[in-house]
């Protein structure tokens, strides 16, 4: 679906034409949040991110497209560097991070910020998951997430981030309950009698088990 299908199928159930000027955010944030709750394969670097490192600076911030999970890094020569599990590791290598190299040898990330060691002025070469992109015209299409899960899970998670202010903000409650959106964005994600959801639909296509996901509601 693109966003203007996805905005139509949204009014189906948010039957307030004063609020569809917020859709388009909503749908956006909703999406985000999926993203970066599961690990969704069309997010995953095919080609890798340069990242340019000086000699005199072992903290950066992070490429602009980057979500979450640096997964693999090399320097420009192609050797694998070490991807540590925090910046706190890499003061083990050297508490005062004042050591220089010819090529970075270690990476860790923290939130949007990654420590480096040793200091070396060369370009790195990251893999990780991507931010999706905004869907901004109505043409545009979502392609992080498969089109068979677009109303199963994209349309009962935005419902159940916005009900509050549906709540206060809307002439009329949206159809049903919270309880019963969780359930169906649940169900969108994990299955149920008729479905096996986009969760396990994603791993069985990888043919490997399910990780890096957890239980999110809203």
């Amino acid at each position: 679906m693109n966003l203007g299908e996805l905005k139509a199928e949204l009014a189906l159930y948010i039957q307030d034409p004063s609020l569809e000027g917020y859709f388009t955010s909503w749908i956006n944030n909703a999406v985000y949040e999926i993203a970066n709750d599961f690990s969704l394969p069309y997010l995953r670097s095919t080609e890798p991110t340069s990242l340019v490192c000086i000699a005199t600076e072992w903290l950066y911030d992070m490429p602009a497209t980057y979500m979450k999970n640096l997964y693999k890094a090399y320097d420009s020569d192609y050797n694998k560097i070490t991807i540590k599990r925090s910046i706190d590791d890499l003061d083990a290598l050297n508490i005062e991070h004042d050591d220089t190299g010819d090529n970075v040898t270690h990476i860790a990330v923290r939130d949007l910020e990654a420590g480096i060691y040793p200091m070396a002025a060369e370009t790195i070469h990251l893999w990780y998951y991507k931010k999706p992109t905004d869907l901004a015209a109505d043409g545009t299409e979502l392609l992080c997430i498969p089109s068979q899960y677009h109303t199963r899970v994209v349309i009962p998670k935005v419902i159940v981030k916005a009900y509050p202010l549906l709540m206060d903000m809307s002439t009329q409650a949206p159809h049903q309950s919270l309880l019963y959106w969780q359930s169906k964005y649940h169900a969108g994600l994990f299955g149920d009698a008729s479905d096996v959801g986009m969760i396990n639909c994603l791993a069985r296509a990888k043919g490997v088990k399910r990780h890096g996901g957890r239980d999110p509601l809203p």
